[in-house]
């Protein structure tokens, strides 16, 4: 692949980045029987719907106010939103921001989930050594997640984002991911929504360190 096409592609992939979040979350988590997954694009629909029913009520309630609607036709810059106004002046509502609210969801919720395993109380019985390889898992994932956000946040530097529709875009995205996770652990058998399965992963608490991990015949 030439350095254009590869330049292209990321480019592509950045300004697309909350339908590749929720197509492939929804996609590979269903073909891999990954529930955590599906629950995670779930939530960017319920994020997806929260900023349209807001952007709704700011059209209404500040029609002409720059902050709230732009006029349409910037393709680099044009994702999910709502338009208004006739054909020839049309606008695009981008207060809250859809791009930001959904990847600050993702990551804010995947960053949490990290914290949240991190700060699991260990089992009685476990072993430091795995206990350990959880924490350093989690820190990874947590660290890895910061720069994730990090390159979200340079989306409001690009020219596409108002100060209005930036700030709450991410208010609402990072309030979502946060309660999202709180619903989902709600909701569990008392196992905490590990997307990442860093606990179920690890071999059962123990004493013994010869674990079997397949089926073995008796001795």
């Amino acid at each position: 692949m030439s350095f254009v096409r590869a330049r292209e592609f990321l480019l592509g992939t950045y300004h697309d980045l909350p339908n590749v979040l929720f197509t492939g979350s929804l996609i590979l988590g269903s073909i891999m029987g990954y529930l955590p997954l599906v629950w995670v694009s779930l939530g960017l629909i319920l994020n997806g719907a929260s900023v349209a029913i807001l952007q709704g009520i700011f059209s209404l309630l500040f029609p002409t106010w720059n902050q709230v609607s732009v006029a349409s036709g910037s393709t680099p810059c044009e994702i999910l939103g709502l338009s208004a106004g006739t054909a020839g002046s049309a606008t695009t509502v981008v207060a809250p921001s859809h791009w930001l609210s959904a990847a600050t969801f993702f990551a804010v919720f995947s960053i949490y989930n990290s914290i949240q395993v991190a700060l699991k109380p260990p089992a009685a019985g476990a072993n430091q050594e795995k206990i350990d390889v959880r924490r350093a898992f989690s820190l990874s994932v947590m660290v890895i997640g910061v720069v994730f956000l990090t390159l979200v946040m340079a989306r409001g530097f690009s020219g596409c984002e108002t100060w209005l529709g930036s700030i709450t875009g991410v208010l609402i995205g990072g309030g979502l991911g946060i309660g999202y996770w709180y619903l989902l652990d709600a909701c569990g058998t008392g196992s905490i929504p590990d997307v990442l399965q860093v606990v179920h992963s690890l071999p059962p608490p123990g004493g013994s360190e010869n674990i079997p991990v397949i089926c073995t015949p008796p001795p």
